[in-house]
């Protein structure tokens, strides 16, 4: 198992540590080019112009999933939505065969907001697209990785 995401307040990092922790899983922070402001106020300008314009950033990792069949990928919620960068991260690695468990972070947005736009990019590529959770609390996290069996 492999844990991949982006966090730019931390709490999307705090989230993947945990999971990480659980599972025994490898773990890699997403890189961007241009990286997101760490301004909250800049960043939503930033986000909302990606949306907008339908602009996928560029993900500097060059990332080997050949050893991994389970991929967790977590990402804040902006505007209600999986940032762009998800976009590029689908468009850029071939997941054929992967199982993909998405966790967000998010005060207000559940993971349901998003599974559209997950389903819309993971189409044809022969990705096992799971339902994934909103990871803002450990014991959401742990009640999630036992229930599928995630757990070491």
């Amino acid at each position: 198992m492999l844990v991949v995401y982006y966090s730019n307040s931390g709490t999307t990092e705090s989230a993947a540590k945990t999971i990480q922790k659980k599972t025994g899983a490898d773990i890699i922070k997403l890189q961007m080019s241009p990286d997101y402001p760490s301004d909250y106020s800049k960043l939503t300008v930033v986000a909302k112009r990606q949306i907008d314009r339908n602009q996928h950033p560029k993900i500097l990792n060059n990332i080997d999933f050949s050893k991994y069949s389970t991929v967790f990928l977590g990402f804040p919620t902006w505007y209600h939505r999986p940032p762009m960068f998800i976009n590029t991260f689908f468009e850029k690695y071939d997941l054929k065969g992967k199982t993909v468990v998405p966790f967000t972070t998010s005060m207000s947005s559940s993971i349901a907001v998003s599974r559209p736009y997950l389903k819309k990019m993971t189409a044809n590529k022969q990705i096992v697209l799971q339902t994934g959770f909103r990871a803002n609390e450990t014991s959401t996290i742990t009640k999630y990785l036992k229930q599928h069996n995630f757990t070491k």
